[in-house]
């Protein structure tokens, strides 16, 4: 059984007014977000029809919207270890989809078990303790090509604060914010059989966005396994 988060320490179950803007984009009440929009695109021109895609910490699972919009034929997966989000997937997207439940599994990254075709990450290992585990678990677990988006820029920067936008009571909560050097998450994932392919980010145009008050470096990486190179999950 996958690992899921525990309430006491994780702050995306205490954030309301996240999980209402998450069920607002589910509905898609709520405007298309530019990296949603780019990694459709990036994807659009690369994949074959019936393809598998993870949505690695997919919160409500609105991503998918983008892949319909643009008629990308991928088979849509996601993944998200905080209960409240897949629990949102499952009765705001799927039926507004047409995606069965069981679509949306809940647990860990570091977890993952199966393969597939593609895996997008977007977003989220900035928010973890370190890139190294989750993402060597994503690139076993991807087939042909995997999307990361994620704070990287010149050096390491581990934050681990508190964050002030959480419901009340629960502001203590900290969260990691970091940036990771961004040679040597390439370096890691070419390490593992893929040939890296840096696309500007749409959104900040590769530069500064601050989320939650500290300063963000948002890159895009698109990671090809080369074909000698066999899977491994």
């Amino acid at each position: 059984m996958l690992d899921v988060a525990n309430p006491l320490w994780n702050p995306w179950a205490h954030a309301s007014e996240t999980l209402a803007l998450y069920r607002r984009r589910c509905r898609q009440e709520a405007e298309e977000m530019t990296c949603a929009a780019q990694v459709a695109e990036i994807l659009a021109a690369r994949v074959t029809p019936g393809e598998t895609l993870l949505d690695a910490g997919c919160g409500g699972g609105y991503y998918y919207w983008s892949f319909h919009k643009r008629q990308v034929p991928i088979v849509y997966f996601g993944l998200d270890y905080t209960p409240e989000m897949i629990a949102l997937a499952r009765s705001e997207l799927c039926p507004r989809a047409g995606l069965p439940p069981e679509r949306f599994l809940l647990g860990a990254i570091e977890n993952l078990q199966g393969v597939f075709d593609n895996v997008l990450c977007f977003n989220v290992l900035t928010n973890s303790p370190h890139y190294a585990r989750p993402l060597e678990r994503l690139l076993h677990c991807t087939r042909k090509r995997l999307v990361l988006r994620e704070s990287l820029g010149d050096t390491l920067c581990i934050r681990y604060v508190p964050d002030p936008y959480l419901d009340p009571g629960w502001r203590h909560l900290r969260t990691y914010f970091n940036t990771y050097p961004l040679s040597e998450v390439v370096a890691f994932i070419e390490s593992y059989g893929f040939r890296v392919t840096r696309f500007p980010d749409w959104r900040t145009r590769d530069g500064v966005e601050m989320v939650v008050d500290v300063p963000h470096f948002w890159r895009i990486l698109l990671a090809e396994r080369r074909e000698e190179v066999p899977c491994r999950a």
